[in-house]
């Protein structure tokens, strides 16, 4: 098995430079977790119970998190060292939850409470050897954010960041709007790194061409963050409704594949993570390594934690390895936490020191 030289990312992390902080929005979502062994199990059970007009599913473990990607990327880099900042609507119920479900000190001066609170339910489980989240949804105010509802201190909050992340747009009804809108200030006004991670568009298909057209292809963002099953729907618009790119799911050899096609159309840097590896992809210019082997406690919020790895190593301005690496690392160690806790920077030195096995699958593909 290959080891990683991670010597210049450990030399790095030792003594890192101060970043400017980085800002993060627009979605806080209350997680409710359900814990269940495996998927075909659990729905046997619950036919059980409807069957008999309704009951109780004893002995399932659960507990309440802070959700939405916005807010776990950002606590996520808060854990890391970074004064992260949030903008996101909810209502004065979500506040308070919000505040108790953060880490002390996290900065919650932009959080707006004239909207309603967003929830969701996430089953987490195994399905086909493989750990899955499944997650039912209540989008509240995630639905309806736009550029209209930032505020002057807002703005001026984003004008003097390093970095504006854009995350979890496929609950937003408003999306590409917003997209657009926001970076295009960006971009005319700071010298801010742009990121976008769209979030699942499954649910949402029809948001992809509208982002896409108004914001993904406009020259306005530097990063666009994406996994698998984002990289297949987004290869899917480009080519005009190619099946073959629905398809890909279960066929890792071609991520790589969508991710350059994404790259070369729309002119933006992609950063692909996957359950085997991680790639930067620029047209075809592609940096890869492969994920580090560990046992996966939890799937919900590992895209947020390597998200959060991947900005530090921006605000950083790592080689693109080494920023892959860290963003590896960073989910690595919250997906292996079974309290779902983010690592800290001397948790990731820790791990990278003590030469942490990499995914033998990973390592396949990348040699294939």
């Amino acid at each position: 098995m290959t080891e990683l030289d991670t010597s210049r990312l450990i030399s790095i992390l030792s003594n890192p430079p101060k970043v400017q902080y980085p800002v993060v929005l627009p979605d806080f979502f209350v997680d409710h977790f359900v814990l269940v062994p495996t998927f075909e199990q659990f729905i046997e059970d619950l036919k059980k119970l409807a069957k008999q007009g309704g009951g109780n599913l004893m002995g399932i473990e659960q507990f309440i998190r802070r959700g939405g990607n916005c807010v776990n990327t950002a606590s996520a880099l808060f854990t890391l060292g970074l004064d992260s900042r949030i903008i996101v609507t909810t209502d004065e119920y979500g506040a308070s939850l919000l505040r108790v479900l953060t880490p002390p000190g996290f900065n919650l001066s932009h959080v707006h409470t004239d909207g309603q609170l967003s929830s969701t339910v996430s089953i987490e489980t195994e399905f086909n050897g493989r750990k899955v989240n499944l997650m039912v949804s209540d989008s509240g105010s995630a639905s309806s954010f736009t550029f209209s509802d930032l505020t002057p201190n807002d703005i001026q909050l984003i004008k003097d960041s390093g970095l504006v992340a854009l995350v979890n747009l496929n609950h937003n009804k408003h999306g590409a709007d917003l997209a657009h809108d926001l970076f295009k200030m960006i971009k005319e006004s700071t010298d801010s790194i742009t990121f976008m991670d769209i979030g699942d568009p499954s649910c949402n298909p029809h948001f992809i061409e509208p982002l896409l057209r108004k914001a993904i292809c406009s020259g306005n963002i530097d990063v666009l963050g994406l996994n698998e099953n984002e990289v297949g729907w987004l290869a899917w618009a480009l080519t005009g409704h190619d099946e073959k790119w629905r398809n890909i799911l279960n066929q890792p050899e071609e991520w790589i594949n969508g991710a350059k096609l994404i790259s070369k159309e729309t002119r933006v840097r992609v950063i692909l993570h996957t359950p085997y590896f991680a790639a930067s992809i620029c047209g075809e210019d592609v940096v890869s390594v492969p994920t580090f082997q560990v046992e996966t406690k939890i799937a919900c919020g590992s895209g947020d934690a390597f998200n959060a790895g991947l900005i530090y190593g921006l605000l950083l301005d790592l080689q693109y390895i080494d920023q892959l690496v860290l963003a590896n690392a960073v989910a690595a160690l919250y997906i292996s936490s079974s309290e779902s806790n983010h690592p800290t920077t001397n948790d990731i030195l820790q791990f990278l020191k003590s030469k942490p096995a990499l995914s033998s699958s990973g390592e396949k593909l990348l040699m294939d």
